[in-house]
């Protein structure tokens, strides 16, 4: 039996980042922002502090990174929910609305919530996070366009998404302290409906109902 191949340095760090990406990950998840220590992520992730200064400048840049992956996933999973639900059959909105209030309850995205309320707070953590928030809601409407297209204009397409995206941030704040569920499949289904109201508006005869 011949032995494997030594992995390259290349491969070294790329494989020491994404378990110090993962172990930051988890750690804001699971004990916030403030507690998420470089020694927490250390030792989650079974690197020395030194070594992950070989790799990040500072616990920002690893923060930041996180958050980067962050979206990465959540943009994953918004696309297979798109991909999934354009079959050629008319839009069921209901069912994409769970699926996207499901994705947005996941644990990962605690970690959006806890370093957008520490950025608040923190001028240079703010700054470096702006273009990640600003690059995730665009491919958000990205995906909002190409999912509601030709039922409703692009422009009304992206302040759907970007209100029920808020909108379901804000529920999984709330759930935790103030659970309402008896509203929360009422509005899921107010939105849909006025949604199939503004795409009969928006149709024109030789479209066929979404």
């Amino acid at each position: 039996m011949t032995a494997p191949p030594r992995r390259t340095q290349a491969q070294r760090r790329a494989a020491t980042i994404t378990k110090l990406v993962e172990a930051t990950i988890e750690a804001i998840a699971e004990v916030g922002y403030h507690n998420a220590s470089l020694g927490e992520i250390s030792r989650r992730a079974g690197v020395s502090k030194g070594g992950i200064f070989r790799h990040f400048d500072s616990r920002t840049d690893l923060v930041v990174a996180a958050a980067e992956e962050v979206g990465r996933r959540h943009m994953r999973a918004f696309d297979n929910i798109r991909v999934r639900e354009n079959t050629g059959h008319p839009l069921d909105l209901t069912h994409v609305l769970h699926r996207a209030r499901n994705q947005i309850r996941q644990e990962t995205n605690t970690v959006w919530f806890e370093l957008l309320v520490a950025a608040r707070t923190e001028p240079e953590l703010r700054a470096r996070l702006a273009p990640v928030a600003r690059a995730l809601i665009d491919d958000v409407e990205r995906v909002a366009v190409a999912a509601l297209s030709p039922a409703v204009p692009a422009d009304i397409a992206r302040l759907l998404a970007t209100s029920i995206v808020h909108m379901f941030d804000g529920e999984a704040i709330f759930r935790s302290t103030y659970p309402r569920p008896e509203l929360e499949d009422t509005r899921i289904e107010y939105i849909a409906g006025t949604f199939q109201r503004l795409a009969e508006s928006n149709r024109t005869p030789e479209q066929p109902p979404r």
